[in-house]
């Protein structure tokens, strides 16, 4: 058998070869490595996407609830122009609840591109409501884990992860999310949704955020809350004073009738059976009143002269009770049961004793304090906080022979025509306000009604948090960062539904540019083919920007070049 040569070569052979190749070493050119950079990006829509909302619904997010379900069709514009077939769930950020937990909610728990439009408009608003009664302690990213997970996914969320579909997720929150475990591993949970850790496809998987603006979150704007009641055309200039405003169209003040509105013409005017002085929403007026306890003149016109009116029981001196325990044959006795003061009643039957220090011990042993004569505007209160008329618990003491059987408020006759009394309010009560529900029947719930705007749900008095867990792994996943701060919601909903879609508007750069050597083009580098407009780069996050009216379409690509810098750009560059 031959042996195997080999060819060898000798130092000489090898000192010949550089030899032919340069001769000496100052002819030598070094090979350079390139510093400039070609960042290439396809745009690809997804014909297949499940979208995951997950909406706070802790005691300040109905406002934003609102604006949110108020943009259906700017979300979904890109799905119907690219004909995506979507999935839409919708999650809370509550995990105390088991009911909610990771449950989809709705009557309709999944909303899909084969339902009518304006069904699927429906259920989106309906199902983005989720109210404001939830935990305040909020965990998007848990409550999203176990949205996927068993055994709920193959539950209560059955048919929502489809195997060939990409997944989105949107976290929608004013406060910092509170789930337990570091937000990578909520991140490889997700995409480890869509095949094996080294198998996975990374680009089917995005979550974004919609939170407060980093670093520092926001400010909440308080709501414009028009004054329905000052006889004053508001900040719109629009000539329409108090209730003939729309803008006072809800507000509990307009919803009912508010009372005699003149107490001396002769009229009924708010036509509930008494007029003037008769009216209890004129017992506050002086000319109601008995002014004059020692003139021998009914001087409000009610048939009770001086002592025998209520009015002066307990006020004035004259027609008190000198004592409430006298014997009847005692001399103050009968010089207040005389005909010059008389008023009938005697001791503790005498109202004017309710104000005595010793009565409890005189006359009713261990009962409360009693206060002054009924007085509807005094006794009769609206809680505007719970929306609802209560009285000021007292005895009855312009009744003394039902003092062991006490009317108070509206529960006393002589306030059975107090305007409080009368009408059956329409008023949506704070501690409703965040509950969805429209408790007053005026067509209106929450923060769409006037009565609701001062309350906490709608008046946030705290500052919007960042959100920097949500936007950590919005980033991390090629996802749209935005601010729900924003005054309205249209712009930074169609932005998420491109993004869903697959037609991004944020491109991130591989590598630190240096600014002025950027140059974008869209499908071949050439002159004809440079990007000058529509597009903006973004040196704090390193990433090109496009407006929503310049973004390449599907199929697109988008080459970015330019020269690598050692260090991201300075504070100077920024600028």
């Amino acid at each position: 058998m031959q042996k195997p040569s080999f060819a060898l070569l000798s130092l000489g052979a090898l000192l010949g070869g550089f030899a032919l190749w340069g001769g000496s070493c100052d002819d030598v050119e070094p090979v350079l490595f390139s510093n400039t950079q070609t960042d290439v990006f396809t745009q690809e829509v997804r014909k297949q996407v499940d979208v995951l909302l997950v909406v706070d619904n802790s005691c300040s997010m109905i406002d934003e609830q609102n604006k949110l379900a108020g943009n259906f069709e700017n979300f979904i514009e890109q799905f119907l122009a690219a004909e995506v077939d979507y999935q839409i769930g919708v999650v809370t950020t509550d995990m105390v609840d088991e009911t909610q937990s990771g449950r989809l909610v709705g009557d309709t728990k999944i909303i899909t591109s084969e339902m009518d439009l304006e069904l699927a408009r429906e259920t989106f608003v309906d199902n983005v409501k989720v109210c404001a009664t939830g935990s305040g302690f909020e965990r998007g990213l848990s409550a999203a884990e176990a949205a996927l997970s068993e055994p709920i996914l193959s539950n209560e969320n059955a048919g929502f992860l489809r195997d060939d579909a990409a997944l989105s997720i949107v976290f929608v929150s004013d406060e910092e999310d509170g789930s337990a475990i570091p937000v990578g591993e909520y991140l490889n949970f997700f995409k480890g949704l869509k095949g094996d850790r080294g198998y996975r496809d990374d680009t089917l998987v995005n979550l974004s955020a919609v939170v407060g603006d980093p670093p520092d979150g926001c400010l909440q704007p308080s709501p414009y809350v028009p004054n329905c009641t000052d006889g004053l055309d508001e900040e719109d200039e629009d000539g329409l004073i108090d209730c003939e405003d729309p803008d006072c169209a809800s507000a509990w003040q307009c919803t009912i009738t508010p009372g005699e509105s003149d107490c001396d013409d002769g009229s009924d005017n708010d036509g509930d059976g008494a007029a003037d002085c008769a009216d209890a929403d004129c017992t506050s007026q002086p000319f109601c009143t008995e002014q004059n306890c020692q003139d021998g003149v009914d001087n409000d016109e009610d048939g009770l002269v001086d002592c025998q009116d209520m009015d002066c029981l307990v006020d004035d001196e004259w027609c008190a009770e000198v004592s409430c325990e006298d014997d009847p044959e005692s001399p103050s006795y009968l010089f207040h049961n005389s005909g010059q003061v008389e008023n009938f009643w005697a001791n503790c039957e005498d109202p004017s004793c309710f104000t005595d220090p010793a009565f409890d011990d005189q006359c009713l042993g261990n009962r409360r304090e009693i206060d002054y004569v009924e007085r509807c505007e005094e006794s009769v209160i609206f809680d505007a906080f719970g929306g609802t008329v209560f009285s000021i618990d007292g005895p009855d003491v312009d009744d003394p022979d039902s003092l062991d059987n006490e009317l108070v408020g509206c529960d006393d006759p002589d306030c059975a025509t107090f305007w409080l009394c009368q009408p059956e309010l329409r008023v949506e009560g704070h501690n409703s306000c965040g509950d969805c529900v429209d408790n007053d029947g005026d067509g209106l719930d929450d923060c769409d009604d006037i009565d609701c705007l001062t309350s906490e749900n709608c008046d946030n008095p705290y500052p919007i948090q960042a959100g920097t867990r949500y936007i950590d792994v919005a980033q991390r996943s090629g996802g749209v960062v935005t601010s729900i701060c924003a005054e309205e919601f249209s712009g930074l909903v169609r932005e998420l539904g491109l993004n869903i879609s697959g037609l991004r508007t944020i491109f991130w750069l591989t590598a630190w540019p240096d600014i002025d050597t950027i140059e974008v083009y869209l499908n071949e580098q050439t002159d004809a083919n440079r990007l000058t407009e529509g597009w903006d780069y973004d040196p704090v996050q390193n990433r090109i920007l496009f407006t929503q009216e310049a973004v390449p379409g599907d199929g697109a690509s988008l080459i970015v070049f330019y020269t690598r810098s050692t260090t991201p750009p300075t504070e100077q560059e920024v600028e």
